[in-house]
């Protein structure tokens, strides 16, 4: 009992480290299309959600000037943030489908000092103006859906203004999704309040995905080891499913890293991870307690999970969105069955099981308030990441614990064992001798385990995670120093060829051949090669100017010609040579390496397309291009 009590404190201790500390805010409301913002100032971390009455213009696509010019009809004021359908125009209420422009006249403080807006996601696509200019856009706004482009992200903008008086216009079209509008406010305030928000956001957001995506590699690794104990499976399918759904939600990380993420893909993914989530539950819960646990509710989920993923593969995001109500109905049961299974596995004193009636207790609630603020329009942020989070802690102690029961009856055997050989003196011996010997091949396990991390297996060189990160730190350390760095992309000509006449065990020696002269054609302390591809090398060479480097790559080129590997179906020589690309720049601030690598890399392909078996260097003018950057 003391044990259970201690893991609850630890997760509340956790809990409450989790908990950001928001920016203070203060809840200005926006009437007849004017919201008083004056009560931001510098120095200050307030912010302020653009909610209350916007001006509205139904089925109108006006931009700044059409409304200075007073070409709008005004078709009322909405509360927002809302979706549209919910307005009733002429006492009707308006369709998810359509288009209308939105309004909001702000009154700020302290002119021509830096401001931030905050947008969230927007259904389905949207422009935005500032004052006349046009400061952001998601996706193509229309007046059809041929002419609409729908779009999922989240920005923020940084504006400044002259006057006291700031204008938002805000184009909206929606024919994808099943309703158009805002769902959550814009937020205001100074550029430095709103970043912090974001950056607390996307931080909170990583790290949740991280400790998924972590804990599910880590339980699926030890489902590789124990395929008889499925719920490690399960659970770590749950986690690495839940990992990818959270790129979608929220923020839409997944936007960060690819801007033109298809938007249907996108929403099919959200929609089918969610229904993924609560089969791989159901799963682990079967797995995890099965005598309490029922196969014909598990085989329920599974068909009603098919059946909405198959509909949301074939229909579109306004169509399958209708449908939601009922899965999320399906998935209230389904918890209510599992908070059931837990309690009566915690009666019957299962290993784990007061762990796991914990972590679903925790998960419960999180959902619950989740579902409240989603019913009471809340605002405030969710507090479902810190839910989720606890909620893999627990059942991370369910799954630990299962696997301390093993591996103490495998100890118990042990020492029982041990007793009953105690006379055997001989037998200990060799025992000792035995348990040496397995630390001595242990040591030597891990020294290897450690040069394989970083080396490829076949040619000795370094892996790509290796280069990666060397070449990164050297561009660093070359930005500091103001110092030259100069990068080799080595192909093996022909080797193709090479391997279908040869054999690829052939082919293999001859890989490792050239890597051998690569190194030898300049000092090991100089820099580095790897492998960058099957039969592409990569060299290094921190320090290097243009021409030291350019020697270097035509060394290579005749050291491997040296070789004398025989290469008949070559079509520039008999024997086994090479082409090299290099590239070489001085770097005035941090830019991404993959300039250095595309630079390389074109001089690499420039070399091939002249006939290859040669160098190809930077020109003065690629140099000058480069310099610049």
């Amino acid at each position: 009992m003391r044990h259970h009590l201690l893991i609850v404190f630890l997760l509340f201790v956790l809990s409450g480290c989790m908990v950001q500390s928001t920016n203070s805010s203060y809840h200005p409301e926006a009437v007849a299309g004017v919201i008083d913002v004056t009560g931001i100032q510098g120095g200050q971390h307030k912010l302020a959600e653009l909610n209350g009455e916007w001006s509205f213009y139904w089925n109108q696509l006006l931009d700044p000037a059409d409304i200075e010019a007073g070409r709008g009809e005004l078709s009322g004021y909405i509360d927002m943030p809302s979706n549209w359908e919910k307005y009733k125009l002429n006492g009707e209420e308006l369709p998810g489908k359509g288009y209308a422009t939105f309004v909001l006249n702000m009154q700020i403080s302290e002119i021509n000092r830096v401001k931030a807006l905050s947008i969230p996601k927007i259904y389905s696509n949207y422009k935005l103006w500032i004052n006349g200019q046009l400061e952001a856009a998601s996706g193509v706004v229309g007046t059809d859906s041929a002419s609409s482009v729908p779009q999922k992200i989240t920005q923020i903008i940084y504006f400044s203004s002259n006057t006291n008086q700031v204008q938002l216009v805000l184009q909206i079209s929606n024919y994808h999704d099943l309703r158009g509008g805002l769902w959550d406010p814009l937020v205001y305030g100074t550029a430095s309040a709103v970043s912090m928000k974001q950056d607390h956001h996307l931080a909170e957001r990583g790290l949740l995905i991280g400790v998924l995506a972590l804990s599910g590699i880590y339980h699926l690794g030890i489902s590789m080891f124990r395929k008889k104990d499925l719920s490690m499976l399960y659970f770590g399918l749950f986690c690495l499913n839940d990992a990818l759904r959270n790129l979608l939600i929220d923020e839409v990380l997944i936007t960060k890293y690819f801007p033109h993420f298809p938007w249907a893909l996108a929403m099919r993914m959200e929609y089918i991870s969610l229904y993924m989530e609560f089969v791989l539950l159901a799963l682990f819960t079967l797995h995890l307690f099965p005598k309490q646990a029922s196969k014909k509710f598990t085989k329920a989920a599974l068909a009603i999970a098919g059946i909405y993923v198959i509909v949301t593969l074939i229909f579109q995001a306004e169509v399958y969105i209708r449908f939601l109500i009922f899965y999320q109905i399906f998935m209230l049961v389904g918890l209510l069955y599992a908070l059931i299974v837990f309690i009566r596995a915690a009666l019957h004193r299962e290993d784990g099981a007061m762990y796991a009636l914990i972590g679903l207790l925790i998960f419960e609630t999180v959902v619950a308030f989740d579902l409240l603020k989603y019913i009471f329009r809340y605002s405030e942020r969710s507090i479902y990441s810190i839910g989720i989070v606890l909620f893999i802690i627990c059942f991370s102690f369910v799954l630990s614990k299962k696997l301390s029961k093993a591996f103490n009856t495998t100890e118990q055997l042990a020492n029982e064992l041990t007793e009953l050989n105690e006379g055997l003196d001989w037998k200990v011996h060799e025992r000792t001798l035995v348990i040496e010997e397995s630390r001595k091949q242990l040591i030597e396990l891990n020294r290897q385990l450690q040069e394989w991390s970083m080396a490829d297996g076949l040619t000795g060189a370094a892996n790509r995670r290796h280069f990666d990160e060397y070449l990164g730190n050297h561009l660093m350390l070359a930005i500091e120093d103001q110092s030259p760095i100069s990068l080799l992309l080595i192909d093996i000509d022909y080797f193709k060829r090479y391997n279908d006449s040869y054999g690829h065990i052939q082919g293999d020696r001859c890989l490792q051949a050239v890597v051998n002269a690569i190194k030898t054609s300049f000092p090991p302390s100089d820099g580095l090669v790897a492998r960058y591809g099957g039969e592409e090398f990569a060299v290094v060479l921190p320090g290097y100017s243009a021409d030291q480097a350019k020697d270097i790559a035509e060394k290579v080129c005749d050291l491997v010609k040296q070789l004398r590997i025989s290469h008949e179906n070559s079509k520039v020589a008999d024997v086994i040579t090479v082409s090299v690309g290099v590239a070489t720049v001085y770097l005035k601030e941090d830019k991404e390496y993959t300039k250095l690598i595309k630079l390389a890399d074109n001089h690499l392909y420039k070399a091939k397309s002249l006939g290859r078996n040669q160098v190809c260097a930077q020109s003065e003018i690629d140099y000058a291009v480069e310099s610049s950057v």
